[in-house]
């Protein structure tokens, strides 16, 4: 059920291992998963990059229904899927990673590489 609805909703490279789904919002974007919970099915989308507590709280006080954390030592969103929320964690997977990667850009010095 939830498989189709990712594949309703446009999502990408959907397949399901161990009863969780892998999925892509985007093909440029890295895959998140949808997992099954007591409460129905969670999105979680992880970044290698370690939000600070400030960064933490900016995002999640403008994405109240996407809280992040940083889970097994990289940034990560979640959110609680319903089929009319599946739109919304496209455009929040794609915010999301584009804001790691400038907090990353930010640490960086200038002449470092990628």
């Amino acid at each position: 059920m939830m498989e189709q609805a990712l594949r309703d909703a446009g999502f990408t490279g959907i397949e399901t291992v161990n009863g969780v789904i892998y999925a892509r919002s985007n093909p440029a974007l890295p895959e998140f998963t949808a997992t099954p919970t007591v409460d129905g099915w969670q999105l979680a989308l992880a970044w290698p990059v370690r939000a600070t507590d400030a960064q933490i709280a900016a995002w999640t006080a403008l994405h109240p229904a996407a809280p992040m954390d940083v889970y097994q030592g990289e940034t990560r969103i979640t959110l609680m899927a319903t089929a009319e929320s599946l739109p919304l964690w496209a455009e929040l997977a794609e915010a999301m990673v584009a804001q790691c990667v400038a907090w990353r850009r930010d640490t960086r010095q200038r002449d470092e590489g990628m």
